[in-house]
């Protein structure tokens, strides 16, 4: 086709046009949003990775440098520790879609989308790769470093919920010479609920030798047998400890009414002495009335550590295998707190290998389990081999008002040593007894704990201070419900002057006890013995002590000394590692301060100021008498000593003598028979 000169013109604006639409064409394929947003994701992505990399490099830096971190946290209800995601991560997004997380900077795997991943996202995975596994790895190596340096909150076993933090918390990493965090705060709490039958097999009393009717009534109830709460922790320093525990039961509390235990209208009551505080009237015999359920202080100490042999910590590279490093520690504590008498006690009822104490141990304790105010200096030493300490106490307590006791101080002192157990490695530390007679821990090799405690105390005059802490003193056998020894020598009933009633005697306890741990075998024994003397009556009665024998008749007390011994051995084995534990025990408490017969033959005398002839019976107070205790059972550990069902049955012959307050043994002292108790015991 031939153009014509006006024609081509046209034509030639058209391939201009063309070939520009062509141009601008290609351009916007090259510059699309898209591909800017994609290039701006993957400089954000790039940019963040460089900041992790920068922030991991400084935790590798300082960690060469930083002492022992906080205790590993708890591994979460499927066995894995949660990982922290990087603080800062960028999210990417698109108009009109979710976002999607960044890079993973954790081993926490993500869980796959509905979608196919594109090129970019895998691209992304493979750029991320290095920074995770180094971050995964800096974790491995260091557990616990993403918990936060500063101020720190978790739960521990066996500890409880617990708060930490330095004064005036920057929230920057804690450092100082002590390395812990001074400020902490641990709550935890412990539930017992029971079930207790106590079958009467009886109705003899064993103290005055006469049979009674009506029998009495068998027991059966369920119980919170114990409720405890604890607020614990450290200030201002870690050695600088306290601790606040209540305690509340369904059994009833024990409520003293004035300071009178004998029901004798010829003691005179000690306020007309001018004793301050003391009450003026006689209340019934056994001396206590029971409150409603409530919650009372249970322990309130605060203690310190002085740590001797300088402050070094851990151990070098020249340390043989089976040594470290060790320094020994002296421990002061004042306030509310756990007497060291009688072993089972000491290690604490959430820890007993049946499901309470055995009935020789009810009998010599301290405290009849309600701990008492004491000022006590502690020792550990030889790599925590030894432990002994020595209280300084307000004397026989057993929950009492301070101002209704005697002005004497009591002393317990004791020890205990662990020979053998076995060296931890990677603790750098030996394995040695623990803390509950059960073998818990499974010993690999044998280890043995052995020790002893005294308890001495001197009583000052009924007269004057009133009964409460000479009523803690039972005598050997009792009558239905426990006797006491000051409602025992009680003077003549008849006469109402009450000068040869016991006014004033003290008390001299001792144990020993030895126990062994090897492959889930426990074997245990304790024995105890009570001394006591210096009995005297008030002036007016020149210390000639009257008490009615099993016919009621007036007898004179012999005086001289009371003498009362007791024992236990106790056995337990995993059939179940960790789990399932069968265990035995039997005791038995002899003694003289309930032989008010003697051997039956008698003379009388007369004594001034008696309403009629005395009686001195042959043997009386001088004639060992027994009773005893047979126990079987078994526990189950769902969590250790946390979660645990304990089930044992027991026996009692010869008239239990252990009383006092609202036992929570679940026998009837003085009154023979056989028991089944069950409870479930809750801890964290």
């Amino acid at each position: 086709m031939r153009w014509s000169r006006g024609s081509w013109w046209p034509a030639s604006c058209l391939v201009v046009v063309a070939v520009a639409a062509m141009g601008r064409g290609q351009e916007a394929q090259v510059d699309t949003p898209d591909l800017r947003a994609i290039v701006e994701r993957q400089q954000k992505q790039l940019e963040e990775q460089q900041r992790q990399i920068k922030a991991l490099n400084e935790r590798l830096g300082a960690a060469a440098d930083e002492p022992l971190g906080p205790p590993r946290p708890l591994p979460a209800a499927n066995g894995q520790q949660p990982k922290d995601k990087a603080a800062g991560a960028q999210p990417n997004k698109k108009d009109g879609q979710k976002e999607k997380p960044g890079p993973p900077v954790t081993d926490v795997p993500q869980k796959p989308g509905d979608k196919k991943k594109t090129t970019e996202e895998k691209e992304q995975k493979t750029e991320a790769a290095p920074a995770s596994q180094n971050i995964d790895q800096y974790l491995k190596d260091n557990p616990g470093a993403g918990m936060p340096p500063g101020v720190q909150t978790g739960f521990e076993a066996g500890r409880g919920f617990y708060i930490r933090s330095p004064p005036n918390p920057p929230y920057i990493k804690w450092q100082d010479d002590a390395a812990r965090i001074p400020f902490e705060l641990r709550i935890r709490g412990r539930v017992q609920t029971d079930y207790y039958f106590y079958k009467v097999t009886d109705n003899y009393n064993h103290l005055t030798g006469q049979h009674y009717e009506p029998a009495v009534g068998d027991f059966s109830q369920l119980e919170v047998k114990r409720l405890r709460l604890f607020w614990e922790g450290t200030a201002f320093t870690p050695d600088l400890f306290y601790q606040f525990q209540i305690d509340g039961n369904t059994r009833g509390l024990a409520a003293w009414q004035g300071n009178r235990d004998i029901q004798n209208a010829g003691v005179p009551p000690a306020a007309n002495f001018g004793a301050p505080g003391i009450g003026a009237v006689d209340t019934t015999i056994g001396g206590n009335t029971l409150d409603a359920h409530g919650l009372r202080l249970f322990t309130a100490f605060v203690g310190y550590d002085i740590h001797l042999g300088g402050s070094s910590k851990g151990c070098g590279n020249d340390c043989p295998e089976g040594t470290h490093r060790y320094n020994p520690t002296l421990t002061l504590i004042a306030g509310k707190q756990q007497p060291f008498f009688g072993l089972t006690e000491i290690l604490g009822s959430a820890n007993a290998q049946f499901v309470d104490f055995s009935m020789a141990d009810w009998f010599f304790d301290a405290d009849d389990n309600n701990m008492l105010m004491a000022v006590a200096a502690q020792l550990r030493a030889f790599d925590d081999r030894l432990f002994a300490s020595f209280q300084v106490t307000n004397g026989n307590e057993s929950q009492f008002p301070n101002v209704l006791m005697d002005e004497l101080p009591g002393f317990i002192m004791g020890f205990w040593y662990d020979l053998g157990g076995s060296w931890n490695e990677e603790a750098k530390r030996w394995n040695l007894w623990g803390n509950s007679l059960s073998d818990l821990e499974y010993s690999v090799k044998p280890v043995v704990r052995l020790g002893g405690a005294a308890n001495l105390v001197p009583m000052g005059r009924r007269s004057i201070y009133g009964d409460l802490e000479q009523s803690r003193a039972f005598v050997v056998p009792g009558g239905p419900g426990g006797t006491r020894l000051i409602n025992l020598l009680n003077g003549d009933t008849v006469a109402p002057a009450g000068a040869h009633a016991v006014d004033k005697f003290d008390s001299w306890t001792f144990d020993g006890f030895a126990s062994l741990h090897y492959r889930g075998l426990s074997v245990y024994n304790e024995s105890w013995c009570r001394i006591l003397s210096g009995f005297a009556t008030t002036p007016a009665g020149r210390n000639a002590i009257i008490y009615q024998d099993g016919s009621g008749a007036n007898a004179l007390f012999p005086g001289g000394v009371l003498v009362d011994c007791g024992t236990v051995v106790q056995v337990g084995y995993f059939l179940i590692p960790r789990k399932l534990e069968i265990a035995g025990r039997w005791d038995m408490i002899v003694g003289d301060s309930g032989s008010i017969n003697g051997d039956g033959r008698f003379t009388t005398t007369t004594i001034a100021g008696a309403s009629s002839p005395v009686r001195v019976i042959d043997g009386a107070f001088r004639r060992f008498q027994s009773a005893q205790e047979w126990a079987a059972g078994f526990n189950y550990f769902f969590y250790g000593q946390l979660l645990k069902w304990s089930t044992d049955v027991n026996w009692y012959r010869g008239g239990n003598p252990a009383s006092g307050g609202a036992s929570p043994g679940g026998f009837i002292a003085g009154v023979d028979g056989w028991m089944v108790r069950t409870q479930l015991q809750m801890a964290f």
